[in-house]
């Protein structure tokens, strides 16, 4: 499936060479150019076994599973921009090669594909409308949540549940947008693509969570990152947050610019974040895979829905 996604994927985006800077500007992104490893192809692995899960037949649904990875591929080059993030994937960031302006571009282009991505769907214009809206307020979502990313506070009242609020719409609204969306092709019942669409959306919840954890104790050579980059940039993550509220020692080091990597991570560990982060993780897969068998899949697709939910929640990098 995912070598399907990836020479559709490749063959709809040629359509960029009559301007090679931008199509290198892509190509760069995505790591064609070097025959790099791209990203995890999540997003429209789940459309495509969706789709099978729900009887349709799952080639049909390879420009939706397109669609969502251009979606989140554009999101990447813009929120590689305002994190001012360096590296992704191994490989320098577009703004970073190319600058901020040609950057910008490149990740519009990507969300104008995945719009006409959808057009290639051979199916009845009320549905094809219907996958289109999915996917339309899917992007609404994703752009909300990396708002309240931007503008997140510690300050108030259950900084915890914001957060959990606010990776649900950054994260996990596409997640459930690329399973309805597989099972909408399929021609799922309202209340099928319900319960896909929770499955998602709790399997993207754990899948951002499990990510916190190794933005903090993840291996360099496994997730691109220095050991502990995400705590001395001072991000928001699960596990930072929850030591904030609920070891007041943490949170005077928080605020100390001066605090070393090792105390940081001496509170963390004291006050069990990496446990409680763990745990958290594994309720939202244990509603993920409930809300899987309330959709009533066919099996086949469905052992492979449930092995890759628990990989992801075993996953290193």
């Amino acid at each position: 499936m995912l070598r399907a996604v990836r020479a559709d994927l490749q063959g709809f985006v040629a359509q960029l060479k009559d301007d090679p800077q931008l199509y290198q500007i892509v190509e760069h992104h995505f790591g064609w150019s070097e025959a790099a490893p791209g990203g995890k192809g999540v997003r429209p692995l789940l459309c495509l076994l969706c789709c099978a899960a729900a009887g349709g037949q799952w080639e049909a649904a390879l420009p939706a599973a397109s669609a969502v990875e251009l979606i989140h591929n554009f999101s990447l080059i813009h929120d590689d921009i305002q994190d001012r993030s360096e590296f992704r994937r191994h490989r320098p960031t577009v703004w970073k090669v190319w600058g901020e302006a040609l950057a910008i571009n490149a990740g519009d282009a990507l969300f104008s594909l995945a719009r006409l991505s959808t057009q290639r769907l051979d199916l009845p214009p009320a549905r094809l409308l219907a996958v289109h809206l999915i996917l339309d307020e899917a992007c609404l979502e994703l752009t909300k949540g990396q708002q309240r990313d931007l503008a997140f506070s510690r300050n108030g009242e259950g900084t915890l549940a914001r957060y959990v609020r606010m990776i649900e719409a950054k994260t996990a609204s596409l997640l459930a947008a690329s399973a309805a969306a597989g099972a909408l092709v399929a021609g799922a019942s309202a209340s099928r693509r319900a319960a896909f669409q929770a499955f998602g959306r709790q399997l993207g919840l754990a899948f951002q969570i499990l990510d916190d954890v190794l933005g903090v104790w993840g291996a360099p050579a496994q997730t691109g990152k220095s050991v502990g980059q995400d705590l001395l940039e001072r991000k928001p993550s699960y596990p930072a947050l929850y030591a904030l509220e609920f070891n007041p020692a943490f949170a005077a080091l928080w605020d100390d610019a001066t605090s070393d990597l090792a105390e940081l991570l001496g509170a963390l560990e004291a006050v069990g974040s990496r446990d409680a982060a763990s745990q958290a993780a594994g309720e939202f897969t244990t509603g993920c895979l409930a809300s899987l068998a309330g959709a009533q899949p066919e099996e086949a697709a469905a052992a492979a829905l449930r092995s890759l939910a628990n990989g992801l929640l075993q996953r290193r990098s």
